[in-house]
């Protein structure tokens, strides 16, 4: 036991000279540049505007978790059930985003205003939504799984290599 124990120790003390050793040069670098590793704000007309269907649970998530990014403008709001308490955190967040209860309404009213759209929707809204923002040149996020069946997922497949 005690040759197990002393070999544990011993990769355990290994492993943390590596480590820093392969983050020192990082380090040093960004101190000596001035460089600093929290990226600088982006400019509201270098950001992505984004369209998020599905609000609450999963969706507001998603939502809060690429508006943390500050990489993007949310722009519409998509939820069947923009009354429901798990919605009222995001609409609270955003209350002068348009919102919708239908995502296909959503993109034909806003379809010019948005470059990427989210799904963070039950599963078998999924292909739906990624299908028609693909068909609008949109980029689409969508949660897993994919698809609900194969044909879905080939269909998704053979529409992203259609809009490149």
């Amino acid at each position: 036991m005690k040759s197990n124990e002393a070999s544990r120790r011993s990769f355990l003390k290994s492993a943390a000279v590596l480590s820093a050793a392969v983050s020192l040069p990082t380090l040093i670098t960004h101190k000596a540049t001035g460089a600093n590793p929290i990226p600088k704000p982006v400019a509201a007309s270098d950001k992505v505007n984004l369209a998020c269907c599905g609000i609450g649970n999963q969706g507001g998530s998603d939502v809060n978790s690429f508006f943390r990014t500050g990489l993007c403008n949310i722009v519409a709001l998509c939820d069947v059930d923009m009354g429901a308490p798990h919605t009222q955190e995001i609409i609270k967040k955003f209350p002068d985003v348009p919102r919708f209860q239908d995502f296909r309404v959503m993109m034909d009213k806003m379809g010019s205003q948005i470059d990427a759209v989210t799904a963070g929707v039950p599963d078998f809204a999924h292909f739906p939504i990624v299908m028609h923002a693909m068909k609008m040149g949109k980029h689409i996020f969508t949660e897993k799984p994919m698809g609900r069946t194969f044909n879905e997922v080939e269909l998704m497949i053979r529409g992203a290599k259609n809009t490149r």
